[in-house]
């Protein structure tokens, strides 16, 4: 059996009550049983059944993992991940499978750490883990930020064995005499980090493995040094420009990155891109696309909004809050302030819709008849919501998108008493 004193100096244990996230396989394996000699007292360990290989060799692979943490004295509990639920997600965000029971794993998980008041959930993740990440996203030409590769402290998320090679925990595991579980997914090269653990990895000498390591630990604390440039996001994300240009090119990739994946962009994103987003902001002015987001300048702020999709819905059937489907905004009829719309819908001439703002579009204002498309320019907004009835647009709606909502003529000055209109995220 593997003593205390035989323990890699490189593990680091932190304190407080630990969630061991236990697949069973032998890295988890091997830390359950570092922490069942160190931290036995304050951890416990969970395995999350994602329910997507055959159920034999699920159903082995539990008997053996309760066997294992029986033995060990950590207690271990198994919450399984209801069927269709990874495919659902994989197909709702466009992901691949194993990135969808990951996301999934990763949120069991933290509504227990959260709710049981853990202080840190435990990963298995060692050395070998994070020399296959930087050289996966060296592969993808990411940006320099991401070659900090998997970071020891994330939030709730611990990794103790990230200094600690392979070799090590296998020979631990040996000296243990415990016997682990293997999952057959890892056999399949379809996966990108199978494909560069088998192919590239056993051709990776351990000196430059070392090296690939210190590479991830300088850019991380390089990382930790900028101040990254503020993305304050909502319905859509304001990167101030001023503090943008004026910031290094490691931090304006990480901005725009972090507003592309607030609006829906997924993967990587190309050096091209970040290019034009940057000889644009430097401009001050006009507009872009950018896969799934659409990307506004001006001279103080840049905006990244995600696609509004055209739609129409019938105003009856949402008048109460109703979600407008895929689009991601729903109707409210709370008063958050002064500016929000009050209509008097007893004035309503039915039927009437709300839907997306078209070309050509006009609504009578108090100032006169406007264009919408003049409005959505001088408000600097990309879209609008208007709601529609048989005698003409009747309100039309850019507030969540950073604009101003205005009423229709016909509906100013009329007795109090009628409904708060506005639009918000979902």
């Amino acid at each position: 059996m593997l003593s205390s004193r035989q323990i890699p100096d490189s593990v680091i244990i932190p304190p407080g009550r630990l969630l061991l996230a236990f697949s069973g396989g032998s890295d988890s394996l091997f830390l359950m049983y570092v922490l069942s000699r160190l931290a036995a007292e304050r951890t416990e360990a969970v395995y999350v059944d994602h329910a997507i290989r055959p159920r034999p060799e699920l159903e082995a692979e539990i008997a053996l993992n309760m066997a294992n943490a029986a033995k060990l004295g950590i207690p271990l509990r198994v919450e399984r991940i209801g069927d269709g639920e990874i495919e659902k997600l994989s197909r709702l965000k466009g992901i691949g499978t194993e990135a969808a029971a990951r996301e999934l794993r990763y949120s069991v998980l933290r509504s227990i750490a959260e709710n049981e008041d853990f202080d840190h959930i435990l990963t298995a993740h060692h050395r070998e883990d994070q020399v296959e990440t930087v050289l996966m996203r060296m592969l993808h030409s990411s940006p320099f930020y991401s070659y900090q590769g998997i970071l020891r402290e994330d939030g709730l998320i611990f990794r103790p064995l990230l200094s600690v090679p392979k070799r090590e925990i296998m020979e631990g595991l040996e000296a243990s005499g415990l016997r682990w579980s293997e999952d057959s997914t890892n056999s399949d090269t379809g996966y990108l980090r199978n494909s560069v653990r088998q192919g590239i990895m056993p051709l990776v000498s351990e000196e430059t493995r070392e090296s690939i390591a210190a590479i991830a630990a300088s850019a991380a604390e390089l990382r930790r040094k900028f101040i990254p440039v503020q993305v304050v996001s909502g319905y859509y994300s304001a990167i101030e420009r001023s503090s943008f240009l004026s910031a290094f090119p490691v931090q304006q990739e990480e901005a725009i990155y972090s507003a592309l994946s607030a609006a829906g962009q997924n993967g990587r994103v190309p050096r091209s891109l970040v290019r034009d987003i940057v000889r644009n902001a430097e401009k001050g002015t006009g507009h872009m696309e950018a896969g799934e987001a659409l990307i506004y300048f001006s001279r103080t702020d840049i905006k990244v909004y995600p696609r509004l999709d055209d739609f129409a819905a019938d105003f009856s059937s949402l008048i109460h809050g109703g979600v407008i489907k895929s689009s991601g905004l729903r109707l409210s009829d709370e008063r958050e302030d002064d500016l929000t719309l009050i209509v008097d819908t007893k004035k309503l001439v039915l039927p009437a819709v709300l839907r997306t703002a078209r070309e050509g579009d006009r609504i009578v204002l108090r100032d006169g008849e406007k264009r919408l498309s003049d409005l959505m320019k001088d408000l600097r907004v990309p879209y609008a919501v208007v709601l529609e009835d048989r005698e003409g647009i009747a309100a039309f709606f850019s507030r969540f998108a950073g604009g101003r909502d205005r009423l229709s003529k016909r509906f100013l000055g009329l007795p109090s008493g009628g409904s708060a209109l506005a639009i918000r995220p979902e």
